[in-house]
């Protein structure tokens, strides 16, 4: 027992030493790496850990035998994808076949059946939080590990099952310690982006107070001279028109400076009741030109008297920026939708298109400062809109997948206006077809 007990804990430093160094590797380069390629190293670990594992198995009377392979399985479908998971179970069942392994055609069973399983547990384990993630890992090991007690007892086999529980034990506990190295390591990499995020707004901040001022006032008088120049009798029309492209170009200048001054200066604005239903509506309004000129679709469905605390000007420049946004990733004869309702004590703000989409790699660069995607953006509207919600204690979620389209999803705390009066019926369904 001794022995195997030695063995046994060789195994959990075949699965833990390679864990540890990925951890120390994803800390100290993550800067660097991109998360295809922080899913691509963690993907070789799992390989290797399974290989290693059952190459080395744990050997207990008649050719009975324990090994962790359940661990890089569960790893590769909980943390690096579904395709993944796939790919490490198919490349066990391989080896098994290399070692001639006599019940590959019940392990092809079993493991279909715990594929199935942990592809609806992947749905449901990517946005819930970490005790409830531990509580479902286990469930499903030991539910796993109670159909190989139903084997031994059906095999007559009573004297290996107090070691193969022992055995599940330390498997289980492994699992456990992995699954905690890896959401503290997704959590530091979050802090190290966040941390990286403010150092850009802290720079953002210190060039726009002392440049952006100096800039504007030369461009002030240009754009003055520029006008008293357009409004000569005596210039031709060629030269009216380079006039023209030159304001505009002067005034979307001005547009990039004021971003800049948004992100400089504190939000000291007072703050009060808005409510964000009508704000909703008269965006949907307002845009209605734009929406025009792109044959874009717009639906809204906005419940009556939403309340949140903040700045009027500041939460309609989110919802202009956002939904602009929408449109502008759309082809003509796209589909905005908007929904805004209520729900836990908050006012929860949907804003779907139909367009293009966005890869991972973009999705995860959304709102930092300097990218977009577009050909002519600077990346600062949308770290505005991140920055605005932020100080409000809300929070921005956005969903993209490619060729479907992207979903801000906004969120803000709701607040109790004196003015509000219950109304039954509180939903109102707004459809604009432009």
């Amino acid at each position: 027992m001794l022995e195997n007990m030695s063995h046994i804990l060789y195994h959990v430093l075949i699965v833990i030493f390679p864990f540890l160094l990925y951890y120390f590797f994803a800390m100290r380069f993550n800067y660097y790496c991109s998360s295809k390629f922080h899913r691509s190293i963690l993907m070789l670990i799992m390989i290797v850990i399974l290989l290693l594992t059952m190459s080395y198995p744990v050997s207990y009377a008649n050719g009975f035998i324990f090994d962790f392979r359940m661990i890089p399985i569960f790893i590769s479908f909980m943390y690096v994808g579904f395709l993944q998971g796939i790919a490490t179970t198919v490349i066990m069942l391989l080896y098994l076949f290399v070692l001639k392994d006599p019940k590959i055609p019940l392990l092809l069973i079993n493991y279909s059946i715990l594929t199935c399983i942990l592809f609806f547990l992947r749905n449901i384990f990517q946005g819930t939080l970490l005790k409830n993630k531990l509580i479902a890992i286990s469930v499903l090991f030991w539910v796993t590990t109670g159909t190989r007690c139903i084997t031994l007892f059906a095999e007559e086999q009573f004297q290996h099952l107090f070691i193969m529980l022992v055995f599940s034990l330390v498997i289980w506990i492994t699992l456990l310690l992995v699954i905690l190295l890896i959401e503290n390591l997704i959590q530091q990499m979050f802090l190290q982006s966040e941390l990286r995020r403010s150092e850009k707004l802290n720079l953002i901040s210190q060039l726009a107070a002392s440049v952006a001022h100096e800039v504007r006032n030369p461009m002030t008088t240009i754009n003055g001279f520029l006008q008293l120049i357009g409004k000569e009798p005596n210039i031709t029309e060629k030269q009216r028109t380079y006039i023209e492209i030159s304001l505009r170009e002067l005034s979307r200048a001005q547009e990039i400076i004021n971003d800049y001054l948004s992100l400089a200066k504190p939000n000291k604005r007072t703050t009060q009741p808005v409510n964000i239903s009508e704000e909703i509506t008269k965006t949907v309004e307002l845009m209605t030109s734009y929406t025009n000129i792109q044959n874009i679709e717009v639906i809204a469905s906005i419940e009556k008297s939403l309340h949140v605390k903040g700045n009027k000007d500041e939460i309609k420049q989110v919802l202009i920026n956002i939904i602009k946004n929408g449109i502008e990733a759309m082809k003509n004869h796209g589909r905005l939708e908007i929904k805004a309702y209520s729900e836990n004590q908050r006012a929860i703000i949907h804003i779907a298109d139909n367009g293009e989409g966005m890869t991972k790699e973009q999705l995860s660069k959304v709102g930092t400062p300097f990218y977009s995607t577009k050909d002519m953006g600077t990346g600062v509207g949308l770290t505005i809109c991140f920055q605005i919600i932020s100080q409000l204690k809300g929070s921005i979620e956005v969903k993209s997948e490619i060729g479907i389209g992207t979903t801000f999803i906004i969120k803000l705390p709701l607040c109790v206006h004196p003015d509000v009066i219950a109304d039954e019926e509180n939903l109102s369904e707004v459809k604009v077809i432009v």
